[in-house]
C-alpha cells in the first residue's frame, strides 16, 4: 500500500469518526430535550438562573 493511500484512508478514518461523534451527540441533545418534556434550556438561562432555569423556575419572587 503507498503512501497516499495510507494517508486516504487516514483522513477517512477521522472523517467518519467525526461524523459518528457528531450524529450521537445530535442524539443526546434529543434525548435530553425530550426528557425535559421538548423544552429547550438556554445554557446562559443556566448561568444567570443555576439549575432552577432547567426547572422552569426562573423567577421565584418573595415569598
Amino acid at each position: 500500500m503507498s503512501k497516499e493511500m495510507m494517508a486516504v484512508l487516514a483522513f477517512g478514518l477521522i472523517a467518519a469518526v467525526a461524523v459518528y461523534m457528531l450524529v450521537k451527540e445530535r442524539r443526546g441533545i434529543a434525548e435530553r430535550k425530550e426528557a425535559r418534556g421538548g423544552r429547550e434550556v438556554d445554557v446562559s438561562d443556566l448561568i444567570a438562573f443555576g439549575s432552577a432555569a432547567g426547572e422552569g423556575k426562573k423567577t421565584n419572587g418573595p415569598d
